[in-house]
């Protein structure tokens, strides 16, 4: 047979009588909505985080694409040129994601933002390779990704 559920053993309008007692300028659901609504505050920030997350992922990989054609190509120059515009722009939406955290606790947010950090390293390295044939530093890759106050852009 049919298992019983807990609510069967309520009358059917007892729940709905009981969320019409509710008060809703009561300090406990004062306390309730400012809880929600920084949950939903951070819920949004996690949202944007990822969004550019995988703007910077999809256009590292592209990046990676164009680096690919420089060894076949016999416009190599040209090929290094438009790489690094793309991740001029890459780190643009870097930008945007450094001034999202400001204030912020970093872990909270570092599965959202992860993996697009990964693959713009991934794309750095590669272009630094093409072109010295060595290996980037984690240092240098730091220091293209500092800015200063005065780099802030207006991100709406």
């Amino acid at each position: 047979g049919f298992r019983k559920r807990k609510h069967d053993n309520f009358p059917h309008g007892q729940r709905r009588d009981e969320k019409e007692n509710v008060n809703p300028s009561s300090a406990l659901m004062k306390s309730f909505k400012s809880f929600q609504l920084e949950l939903d505050t951070g819920h949004d920030k996690y949202e944007r985080l990822v969004k550019l997350s995988r703007d910077i992922t999809i256009e590292s990989k592209r990046t990676i694409f164009l680096l690919h054609r420089f060894i076949s190509a016999p416009n190599g120059e040209e090929i290094l040129h438009d790489s690094q515009v793309k991740l001029d722009a890459i780190r643009r939406k870097i930008r945007q994601v450094a001034q999202e955290l400001i204030g912020e606790d970093v872990y909270q947010f570092h599965k959202a933002i992860s993996p697009g950090l990964q693959e713009y390293v991934e794309a750095v390295s590669f272009q630094y390779f093409i072109k010295t044939r060595s290996l980037i530093s984690i240092e240098d890759i730091n220091k293209q990704l500092i800015f200063k106050p005065e780099d802030r852009e207006d991100t709406s």
